[in-house]
């Protein structure tokens, strides 16, 4: 495979592993950690009932996906106008080369999508 592509595939699949937030065992099981600044958090907490914990885990798990696809629509953007590029050590990192920017594939790849082979640009089909 080629490099820039394996390195592209393993960036977007690296985010995809940091898709799942801590936060949500937090909630649902142990409170955050015992600290002072913390307390009030925990007290908030403890006066939910099951269902408003889970629908607070997903406004948590919707806000650090709103954040990593920003952040990716932010890359994707200076990358297009060629004001920033990805590399891993000396390789630079392939730019769209399903046809599809960096978040898309993160939502594709964080919804279960195999890589569409198939869309595959021909400069890094080796």
């Amino acid at each position: 495979m080629n490099k820039r592509l394996e390195y592209y595939k393993q960036f977007i699949d690296d985010l995809v592993k940091l898709k799942p937030t801590v936060l949500k065992r937090w909630v649902l099981e142990k409170g955050w950690p015992k600290l002072d600044e913390n307390k009030k958090i925990n007290k908030f907490l403890s006066r939910l009932k099951q269902e408003d914990k889970e629908i607070l885990c997903e406004l948590l798990q919707q806000a650090r996906d709103g954040g990593i696809h920003d952040t990716l629509v932010y890359l994707n953007e200076k990358i297009i106008l060629n004001e920033f590029k990805l590399y891993k050590g000396d390789t630079q990192l392939a730019v769209e080369p399903y046809g599809t920017e960096l978040f898309w594939d993160w939502v594709a790849r964080s919804e279960g999508d195999e890589w569409p082979e198939h869309q595959l640009d021909d400069d890094y089909k080796t």
